[in-house]
């Protein structure tokens, strides 16, 4: 999906298909690499990432946890092709979404198909990967008729969009499926939908009001109105960490701008996160009161200084769920 071939990771299978994802968002680091790599007692080994990679150029896309547990595949909807080729963007929503309309800067996460408006043909999808995409609007990390076509849906929408070529690829295709000079139609699910935040958004809270514990503690600082998070969804989240004997926050995501997604699955996060997200409703924010056996046992996080065997405070604000 992304505006030139330098920036597709390209991968042609058995069917001819091309993997169009746009270029990972780069913001993931050591906490939230450890956060969805390792197992519930902390036991499981730690993401493959080089000595000397540098640990916040780390991709957003999830790392997934050894575990039997499989993500809940989401049924894709059908998508034919136009009755005749566009030669201008049209736009047409098929469900409304609800909240934060989508606009320039924002964060969205997108489930898509794509196919040849001219012959229908399918060239890729999102939903056999079982991951959304994540990228930020209006930058030119797309193709311009993503950046403009989805301007003001919702999160939970479902919006079809019939690109003529000069809004795709135009005469620059990046192989595959795709030809010179093609119209491109695409039926797309917004997951969520992100402002961009600054360290202003971090809550306010006092950690010393929230000593360590032998169990788990949930504490809801708001409640949110939309989805409920169960287990087998997709969450995505606003994170803070912090040591619950020193109170010293290790990390946070708001500063960086970008939430970022974990499954709620067995296995997929650290036991704590797994059980403590589950029935917060998004824009919530909830404290949880981790103790070291449901948090990062006895490896710690040793990038961030955090010994094994340490407490710790999540504070999670929940952007998006499905």
């Amino acid at each position: 999906m992304a505006k030139s071939p330098c920036r597709v990771h390209k991968k042609v299978g058995i069917a001819g298909t091309v993997d169009l994802m746009v270029a990972p968002l780069r913001h993931m680091s050591a906490a939230i690499a450890a956060l969805v790599a390792l197992a519930a007692c902390g036991g499981s080994d730690s993401p493959d990432v080089a000595p000397d990679t540098d640990v916040t150029e780390v991709s957003l896309e999830p790392i997934q946890a050894t575990t039997t547990t499989e993500v809940v595949s989401v049924e894709r909807p059908e998508v034919f092709p136009p009755d005749s080729t566009p030669t201008e963007l049209i736009i047409t929503d098929i469900t409304d979404g609800t909240g934060r309309s989508i606009a320039e800067g924002d964060t969205v996460w997108v489930d898509y198909t794509g196919i040849r408006s001219e012959n229908g043909v399918e060239f890729d999808n999102s939903y056999d990967r079982g991951q959304p995409i994540a990228f930020t609007v209006g930058v030119g990390s797309v193709i311009s008729g993503w950046d403009k076509g989805l301007i003001g849906a919702k999160a939970g929408g479902q919006r079809r969009l019939d690109i003529p070529a000069d809004m795709a690829y135009g005469d620059n295709p990046p192989g595959g499926v795709i030809e010179a000079g093609d119209a491109l139609t695409f039926m797309l699910e917004v997951r969520a939908v992100v402002a961009t935040t600054t360290p202003n958004d971090i809550p306010e809270i006092d950690t010393a009001e929230y000593p360590p514990t032998s169990d788990l503690e949930v504490v809801d600082l708001s409640i949110g109105d939309g989805a409920t998070v169960a287990i087998g969804d997709s969450a995505i989240v606003h994170l803070m960490i912090a040591n619950a004997e020193s109170g010293d926050v290790i990390f946070e995501t708001w500063s960086e701008g970008q939430p970022t997604l974990i499954e709620v699955i067995e296995g997929y996060s650290i036991a704590g996160l797994f059980e403590g997200i589950q029935g917060m409703a998004v824009g919530g924010i909830r404290t949880m009161s981790i103790p070291s056996d449901l948090a990062f046992g006895d490896e710690g996080i040793p990038e961030l200084n955090l010994d094994g065997g340490t407490p710790i405070l999540l504070v999670v604000e929940l952007a998006g769920a499905y």
